[in-house]
């Protein structure tokens, strides 16, 4: 099946990794709202397993992970991610909280996990302790992670990696940060994300670009 619509063009790297993208990427094209409602919830399913599968990925790169660090991975990943690509590894939004850049979706989840409360993380792994150490309960399926995708989340754990801490905390609060965090919905877009790593002009416009074909595409 050869699909040439923006929406497939933008994910041809994800293609060879599902089988259920390429359908999805075809069902897009036709005009049909079922279809489509349809496709996109295959879709979402498909993007919740692949966030279980980037943290088992992050885990089994760096070993046993507190909370705070692996969540910081996460955003720095997909910073990556957005500022190669034009795109995030996740669908995740983030937002802008006193310890810093949260994907609120996972903070939760793995809260639930450490207070004994249901969670969609609890299948795949265990947090324990004062620190709330995460420890994986299996290998992740690489099959939901490109080659592009596993660079970024490589990329994300150097650029933590000797930080403790406090000095993770003092990296990520910069000046869009404090902008974000004193905002109404204290939400990062895409663009945010990039300029709190110094994106060029190029950068941002890819981004913009990118988010320009998904508002057409939703």
């Amino acid at each position: 099946m050869s699909c040439r619509s923006p929406f497939c063009r933008k994910n041809a790297k994800y293609l060879q990794f599902s089988r259920i993208l390429p359908i999805f990427a075809h069902e897009m094209c036709v005009k049909s709202p079922e279809k489509k409602t349809k496709m996109g919830n295959i879709f979402l399913e498909y993007q919740n397993q692949k966030i279980k599968e980037v943290v088992l990925y992050i885990l089994s790169k760096a070993g046993d992970t507190g909370y705070f660090r692996l969540m910081k991975t996460m955003f720095c990943a997909d910073r990556q991610n957005l500022l190669r690509w034009g795109d995030q590894i996740t669908n995740l939004d983030y937002y802008a909280r006193k310890h810093g850049p949260v994907p609120t979706s996972v903070h939760d989840g793995l809260l639930s996990v450490y207070q004994g409360a249901p969670s969609e993380f609890s299948d795949i792994l265990t947090v324990k302790g004062n620190f709330m150490m995460v420890h994986p309960t299996r290998e992740p399926n690489l099959e939901y992670l490109s080659e592009t995708d596993k660079e970024s989340i490589d990329r994300a754990i150097s650029e933590l990696k000797g930080k403790n801490r406090d000095e993770i905390e003092t990296y990520l609060h910069e000046s869009v940060y404090h902008r974000i965090l004193s905002s109404e919905q204290k939400k990062y877009s895409h663009v945010d994300i990039v300029m709190s790593a110094g994106a060029t002009e190029k950068q941002i416009a890819r981004v913009r670009h990118e988010n320009q074909i998904l508002n057409a595409l939703s």
